[in-house]
């Protein structure tokens, strides 16, 4: 008995600072009438400088997932976030770091997305959302609103 808790416990201790050692980062799909979905170029970054990314940013410290969606948002794009339904969060491993994704459903938000920041802002149709060049780790991502958006139209 008191080797199965102990078991357990080294699991959980594991399983935690696993979960530790991956950057937080949350991610806002916004979707419009048109059934387009929002994405911006990485175009002024040193990694996947050729990709296009869903909105958000890494979470800090002293955040929740929530919060720091709620903060990227308003600076990456100007927009007040009111209605946001979570997706499945998952682990995704890069060469030498992994990031622990918190995806959000942008139901309904303040304001008229403006590029912020030194990038470009592009919509994309969902129909099309897998044939444009995404960043890696947002690839699940994709599939989860492709697979959804064949649900609705059967």
């Amino acid at each position: 008995m008191a080797l199965e808790r102990n078991i357990k416990n080294v699991m959980v201790l594991l399983s935690s600072s696993n979960k530790n050692n991956h950057i937080q980062v949350v991610v806002g799909v916004l979707k419009n009438s048109s059934n387009e979905v929002l994405l911006s170029t990485r175009t002024h970054k040193t990694d996947f400088p050729d990709h296009l990314e869903f909105p958000g940013g890494k979470k800090e410290s002293d955040e929740t997932p929530r919060m720091t969606l709620k903060r990227e948002l308003k600076e990456e794009l100007g927009i007040s976030i009111k209605d946001i339904r979570p997706m499945e969060s998952y682990i995704y491993q890069y060469d030498g770091f992994g990031v622990e994704l918190h995806p959000f459903l942008i139901k309904s938000y303040n304001g008229d997305p403006i590029a912020n920041e030194k990038e470009q802002l592009v919509w994309v149709d969902l129909q099309d959302l897998s044939k444009v060049k995404i960043i890696p780790g947002s690839k699940t991502i994709v599939e989860t609103l492709t697979n959804r958006f064949s649900k609705e139209r059967s």
